[in-house]
C-alpha cells in the first residue's frame, strides 16, 4: 500500500467516524496519523486493507484501531486453520504409533505445530519406543503446546512483515548463540 492509498483509507475512516475526523483536523495530526498507519499497514495490499476497513465499518460503530484493521485484513487473506487441537493430537498420536517407521520426508510434511512438538524424527522415535510412554501426559503436553503455538502464530501474523523479519533474525541469532 502506498502513502497516498493510506490517505484514502484515513479519509474513508474519517468520513464514517466523527471522532476519527476530529483527530485529523490539523496538518500535523494528519501527518502523524498517516505516518503511523502507513508504517503499520504499508506492507499489506491496498485492496485488502480497503476490504478490511469496509468490514470494520459494517461491523463496528466505533472507530477502529490499526490492530482492528490489520487483524481483519489478515483474517480475510489467511486461510483458516480448521484443525482442532484434538484433531491435531489424533494426527500426532498416529505418528507416535508409526514412529519407528516414519521417514524424515513424512515428518516434514506434517503441520508445523506437530513438527515443533516432536522437534525431530529422532524424538518421535523415542516416544514410539519408550516403555514409560504415558499417553495422558503426552496428550496434555501436546494440547497445551498446540494452543500456545497456534496463538503465537496468529499474533505473529498480525505484525508487519519488516517486524516479523527482524524478530526471525533475532531468534536465529539466539539459536546460533550470537546474541
Amino acid at each position: 500500500m502506498t502513502r497516498q492509498e493510506t490517505v484514502v483509507i484515513i479519509t474513508l475512516l474519517a468520513g464514517n467516524y466523527e471522532s476519527f475526523s476530529k483527530r485529523t483536523q490539523t496538518d500535523e495530526q494528519v501527518k502523524i496519523i498517516v505516518d503511523t498507519w502507513y508504517s503499520c499497514l504499508g506492507d499489506l495490499d491496498y485492496k485488502l486493507v480497503l476490504q478490511a476497513v469496509k468490514k470494520t465499518i459494517i461491523e463496528s460503530p466505533y472507530p477502529p484501531t490499526i490492530h482492528d484493521i490489520r487483524k481483519n485484513a489478515i483474517d480475510l487473506s489467511t486461510p483458516k486453520n480448521n484443525t482442532t487441537p484434538i484433531e491435531a493430537w489424533n494426527e500426532a498420536y498416529r505418528l507416535i504409533t508409526r514412529g519407528t517407521v516414519v521417514t524424515q520426508e513424512e515428518f516434514d510434511e506434517e503441520p508445523e505445530e506437530i513438527r515443533k512438538f516432536f522437534g525431530s524424527v529422532r524424538q518421535l522415535r523415542d516416544y514410539a519406543m519408550s516403555e514409560d510412554f504415558n499417553m495422558d501426559v503426552v496428550r496434555s503436553n501436546f494440547l497445551r503446546q498446540y494452543e500456545i503455538l497456534t496463538q503465537r502464530k496468529q499474533e505473529q501474523n498480525l505484525l508487519p512483515q519488516d517486524i516479523q523479519q527482524r524478530l526471525n533474525g533475532f531468534t536465529q541469532k539466539m539459536l546460533e548463540g550470537e546474541w
